[in-house]
């Protein structure tokens, strides 16, 4: 092995990005002592901040994303998708294995937005954190709504363009009826679906199943 791959692997492994071919790796911090997948949380997103900063200054040509991810935070998974949104550079992300709650909502960031042939698509409301003094509670319980209601506008400007939705409500479906569809999908609790149901609801733009294909 040349010097040149030696290093294209360390960069790869251990920070998660190469700046030549212009791709970022997001997934989790594993090491000798990590038992369970913590999911997206801040080491994953911090890591990701500084890998979009990078290569976003670097030029403005396309970013590609693997992303495989369980899930997680809330508050790191938006510091994700709103690196990806405020990108100047054309952002592909291609799911693998899962795309499921919150990395189901970073996914939605990208410009396109590839799964690979048996990654699966969840999406739910997430588990309450709302524990202590009343008051409290009460005000967190708010913030949680206001946190539900943005992944439904997230998922339902997707979803618009997505041919279950057209074909159920025309060629321009209102938004408030995507809206109250997904609430109510979502309600039932964890919907899982594979990937061709992915592109069909619109959470996905193609199943990517040849690397020759990528563009």
């Amino acid at each position: 092995m040349n010097n040149y791959d030696k290093d294209l692997l360390y960069d790869l492994h251990n920070y998660c990005a190469n700046i030549d071919t212009r791709e970022i790796f997001l997934h989790n911090h594993y090491g000798a002592n990590d038992e369970d997948n913590p999911g997206v949380e801040y080491k994953m997103s911090n890591t990701f901040l500084k890998n979009m900063r990078a290569l976003d200054i670097k030029s403005d040509k396309p970013i590609t994303i693997h992303m495989q991810s369980v899930g997680g935070e809330w508050s790191d998974g938006m510091a994700i998708y709103d690196a990806i949104s405020m990108s100047r550079s054309f952002v592909t992300i291609i799911a693998y294995g899962q795309a499921e709650s919150m990395s189901s909502i970073i996914f939605q960031a990208a410009d396109l937005r590839l799964i690979t042939p048996n990654t699966y698509f969840m999406s739910h409301y997430g588990s309450s954190a709302a524990v202590g003094e009343y008051l409290t509670v009460q005000n967190l319980a708010k913030y949680e709504k206001h946190i539900c209601d943005v992944m439904i506008d997230i998922y339902a400007k997707s979803c618009v363009q997505g041919p279950y939705f057209q074909e159920k409500y025309g060629k321009n479906p209102d938004t408030e009826k995507v809206k109250t569809y997904l609430t109510r999908k979502l309600k039932s609790g964890d919907w899982y679906i594979n990937s061709q149901e992915a592109v069909h609801y619109g959470f996905a733009d193609r199943v990517l199943e040849d690397w020759q294909k990528l563009n």
